[in-house]
């Protein structure tokens, strides 16, 4: 069986935040995945249909245009490692508007 770490927890809101194009939510780090862990596994809840959720993740490039890190995740997503000091849940579609958490884990499978 895998083992899985939690990384980070995020709430988001259920669409960009008042004034921004994308962002949604707090920024989060990644930075401190241990050695032996590969991969990231994304996890939706707090909401009614987790599974019909999806969203970006962006880096937070201060005083200049933030990149999106990952594209079109929801529930169970497993991605690539890639340890950032600033990213944040971007463009959340499949919401209803309905806030949501997202809890980041590092595995190593």
């Amino acid at each position: 069986m895998a083992a899985k770490i939690e990384i980070a927890s995020i709430r988001s809101e259920g669409r960009p935040q008042q004034g921004q194009h994308n962002r949604s939510s707090g920024n989060f780090s990644t930075e401190g995945i241990p050695g032996g862990y590969n991969r990231l596994y994304w996890q939706v809840s707090d909401i009614k249909a987790p599974n019909s959720v999806q969203f970006d993740v962006m880096m937070d490039r201060s005083g200049g245009i933030d990149s999106v890190e990952f594209e079109r995740l929801q529930n169970t997503s497993i991605t690539e490692v890639k340890k950032f000091r600033a990213l944040y849940i971007a463009t959340p579609r499949g919401t209803d508007g309905s806030d949501f958490k997202v809890t980041v884990y590092a595995t190593n499978s």
